[in-house]
């Protein structure tokens, strides 16, 4: 559904450095090679901290900004090539989405872009009450825009993306501004509309609940490159990062046993690193009888993406 080729993209960039001196012209890239697809229905989570080239790659898919080289398709559709066709089957919504009409109220707007979609008068009308149904905004379809929250109109521009039944999502940050609630109840509906209208989602994200929650493949995208791509137990593995398993004890093992125990209050601790915890565990309780108490403290995706990109998430270039 999604398929994108080599995507190279640079921009210069003009810079002073003193008051009296020239400014300079500098190369910046943003992409450098990107390469992935996507197939139709999936949920796919790019990961990457600011300035990685998140909102450069997503600009490029949503016809908005063209590349240096490569090649974008889109529902078999060339989106270098044939933009127009391709906006009819895509829904958008970027981190700095300014395109809600204020003094309109949430269904005005949905109507508004219900007709530049070309659809029906009767079809905007149910369409629009169901997503403000599905977004939690029913009860504000008479409210002007300028009257809501921030996430309200958050969820307004989900909505919107949605008010043409596109095969397309592409999101950038779209929880940003929402409360844990909203957060939610937004996961809820792209899992539901892909398994229910096969909706082939992107989703751009910095946020490791979201990444680890919504999607069921991870791009993590650094300095302009993929570094990895995979589910996010995956890409756990790729990182070689290891489960820690704590186990406390009555009794302190066997000399023989294999395990170095740690002296505690009341008894003592075994601590144990793995891979696979769901195999080792069962085994470790087996040969540790007196145990009372297990602690199991899995990698993070952020500790994944430090080990395989060699840069934390909350870098920014």
């Amino acid at each position: 559904m999604i398929e994108c080729r080599d995507l190279l993209k640079t921009y210069r960039v003009r810079e002073r450095k003193g008051f009296l001196k020239r400014s300079e012209i500098r190369n910046v890239s943003a992409l450098r090679g990107v390469t992935f697809s996507i197939p139709k229905g999936q949920i796919v989570g790019l990961l990457g901290p600011n300035g990685a080239g998140k909102t450069t790659l997503l600009k490029i898919l949503c016809t908005l900004l063209l590349p240096d080289s490569g090649d974008v398709q889109i529902a078999d559709t060339n989106a270098l090539y044939s933009p127009k066709s391709v906006r009819k089957r895509i829904g958008v919504v970027l981190a700095s989405d300014r395109s809600l009409y204020w003094k309109l109220t949430g269904q005005e707007n949905l109507n508004v872009y219900g007709a530049l979609y070309g659809l029906s008068l009767s079809d905007i009308r149910k369409r629009s009450l169901d997503l403000l149904k599905s977004v939690n905004l029913f009860e504000f379809v008479n409210v002007p825009i300028e009257k809501y929250s921030t996430g309200m109109r958050k969820r307004l521009m989900i909505a919107r993306a949605l008010i043409h039944k596109p095969e397309v999502l592409i999101l950038d940050e779209p929880t940003s501004g929402l409360d844990i609630q909203g957060k939610h109840d937004l996961w809820t509906l792209l899992k539901q509309l892909a398994r229910t209208e096969q909706v082939t989602t992107l989703l751009a994200t910095h946020d490791m609940e979201e990444a680890e929650a919504v999607p069921e493949r991870l791009l993590l995208v650094h300095d302009g490159v993929l570094h990895a791509d995979g589910t996010p137990q995956d890409l756990l593995k790729a990182a070689g990062r290891e489960s820690i398993i704590r186990i406390d004890l009555t009794e302190r093992p066997a000399p023989d046993s294999g395990f170095n125990a740690n002296p505690i209050v009341g008894g003592f601790r075994v601590e144990y690193r793995t891979l696979d915890p769901e195999q080792v565990l069962p085994t470790l309780l087996r040969r540790l009888p007196s145990a009372i108490r297990v602690e199991r403290r899995d990698p993070t995706l952020a500790e994944a993406f430090l080990a395989l990109t060699g840069a934390s998430l909350e870098d920014e270039t």
